[in-house]
């Protein structure tokens, strides 16, 4: 382990330095650099691909420096063939020697010449991205970390030249008390890792007893789900089953035999019903072949306009329309009423009033038979779909 009378090496520092600064070779390491082995060594003599890693190592440390004037100077990036290579290099001796006259590159002894890009390799090499990346660092601790502690700035040059072992002592005391912050601090940070491990511990080891407890419930709740299938299927035997489908299937025997009997005693009556049901016939008209409905020619004649202007057609595609009967009723009652009015005779008015009365109670008995008529429709219209939901009940078993 390096001490203070044994610093460390530039290779160490300027890779210590990338790592402060956020270098990550997994994130930016990819198409061309993929192949490239980054680590504290990658400038050493005989590295291979030594200048496809300055390419990205210089890269990175310009975007921390400046991020807008590395866009606008580096046109050429990235870096796909010899020529762009080539001008990146150029651009990267010219900003660096910039920033040597500026003073940028501290006080040592730092030789920048062209042809040390050619290889990027050996210590002068190491030393110059050392000494770039001293400046990255502090410039971007400066810029972004302003509150950051720090030691107070001494004058270097004066002691230096005034009281060179005094500047040795005060570089000491400042280098102590550095380090002393610095242990204080990694000891805070240690304990407070250790804190965080064990409460991860302490989590971990809760959610394995959770995930262990709630495994256990699910085999438990399957294992009583199995154990009741398996005692209800026990508990009935063989026999027991057999017994249970054959009287399935004789009491589906007996529903299937009645519907049959009874589609047989209604098979005249099938015919009508299914045009009911299914609107193909009106369903206040009987078949009028069996009904005799004679109407006096005379009145026929003396009634044609009327009809037409009440719809009256008793016969309809050789059915009796029931509604137009009863209409042809009503008119010749209200006819044979007008007429018997007219007679002045008290026989006549007997005759009137009796007759008016059979023929109202005529005429309300037809309209509760036309009633009763409706319902028995309904009926056999309910009574079909249940049939046919019974029939499919019985072909589903």
């Amino acid at each position: 382990m390096p001490t203070l009378s044994e610093p460390l090496c530039p290779k160490s520092i300027f890779w210590t330095n990338l790592i402060l600064l956020g270098f990550n070779p997994s994130e930016l390491a990819k198409g061309t650099y993929s192949t490239v082995t980054f680590d504290k060594d990658v400038f050493t003599k005989g590295s291979p691909n030594s200048v496809k890693a300055m390419e990205l190592i210089v890269w990175f440390l310009f975007k921390k420096l400046d991020d807008s004037l590395t866009t606008t100077k580096f046109t050429c990036w990235p870096i796909l063939d010899l020529p762009s290579s080539l001008h990146f290099r150029t651009v990267v001796y010219k900003w660096l020697d910039q920033l040597k006259k500026d003073g940028c590159l501290g006080n040592m002894d730092i030789v920048l010449r062209r042809t040390l890009f050619d290889e990027c390799q050996g210590e002068r090499f190491e030393r110059l991205i050392m000494a770039f990346s001293n400046h990255v660092l502090k410039v971007t601790m400066d810029r972004d970390y302003q509150h950051y502690n720090r030691a107070p700035k001494i004058g270097f040059i004066e002691l230096k030249e005034s009281a060179p072992e005094l500047l040795k002592w005060i570089l000491k005391i400042y280098i102590k008390m550095q380090t002393d912050n610095f242990l204080q601090k990694t000891r805070e940070r240690t304990i407070c890792q250790s804190r965080w491990k064990n409460l991860a511990e302490k989590l971990s080891s809760h959610l394995y007893d959770v995930i262990d407890r709630n495994n256990e419930l699910e085999k438990r709740i399957h294992e009583f789900h199995k154990e009741k299938h398996i005692n209800r299927r026990e508990n009935v035997t063989i026999e027991q089953l057999s017994f249970k489908r054959i009287k399935q299937l004789e009491d589906a025997r007996l529903i299937w035999n009645s519907c049959l009997s009874w589609i047989q005693e209604n098979q005249n009556y099938i015919v009508s019903i299914e045009d009911v049901i299914n609107d193909r016939a009106n369903k206040y008209r009987l078949n009028g072949q069996d009904i005799s409905l004679q109407v006096p020619e005379i009145m026929m004649n003396m009634w044609e306009d009327e009809f037409q202007k009440a719809r009256i057609s008793p016969w309809q595609c050789g059915r009796l329309d029931l509604i137009s009967l009863l209409k042809l009723w009503r008119f010749a009652l209200q006819t044979l009423n007008d007429k018997i009015i007219n007679s002045k005779t008290i026989q006549h008015q007997t005759l009137e009033s009796l007759e008016n009365e059979s023929l109202s109670f005529t005429v309300k008995k037809l309209e509760e038979q036309l009633t009763e008529q409706k319902r028995q429709v309904k009926s056999l219209s309910m009574l079909k779909n249940s049939l046919r939901i019974r029939l499919n009940e019985i072909n589903e078993s």
